[in-house]
């Protein structure tokens, strides 16, 4: 590959991850909305480099607590060229306000502090190239869960016996 395509290709790969987070939010967002919007930008971003060479093998988006009222994005994906050399595309959003997000959305952000998909490349067309965060599936259990006491052990256990009669 030619030094200056390489060249060209490097600054583009930074400049398509500089763009984005534009534009990315309408008001309540839910966690699966998030993911929804986010997984098809992440595929052409892959496909877009591995059609220019590079080779897609890792990467991470973040949904992160900043503070009391912000909540930021952020991903980072790492490719590999032809002659072995690895590439990280990466980007963090600006501080997004905690009104666009829907308010069980905020809660689960404030709990967890950083939410992590792992990205996959995708094998059909179609596929979520956004995996599940396995935090987040056990808070939301938890949180489904209603809390259950044991009965006393003091109380007596009846049984009862029935006979069946044919």
């Amino acid at each position: 590959m030619a030094l200056e395509n390489k060249i060209e290709m490097v600054s583009d790969l930074i400049e398509a991850a500089k763009d984005f987070f534009v534009e990315l939010f309408r008001p309540n967002m839910t966690l699966e909305k998030i993911s929804e919007v986010v997984s098809p930008r992440l595929d052409d971003m892959i496909k877009k480099y591995e059609e220019r060479g590079l080779t897609y093998s890792a990467g991470k988006f973040h949904i992160k607590y900043a503070d009391e009222k912000h909540f930021q994005l952020e991903f980072e994906m790492y490719f590999q060229d032809a002659e072995g050399k690895w590439h990280k595309c990466a980007n963090e959003s600006d501080l997004r306000d905690y009104t666009l997000l829907e308010a069980g959305a905020w809660k689960t952000i404030q709990a967890l502090k950083t939410i992590t998909f792992p990205i996959e490349k995708p094998q059909t067309r179609g596929d979520e190239v956004l995996q599940k965060d396995k935090n987040l599936e056990e808070y939301r259990e938890a949180q489904a869960l209603p809390a259950t006491e044991p009965a006393p052990k003091d109380e007596p256990d009846f049984t009862l016996d029935i006979d069946e009669k044919k």
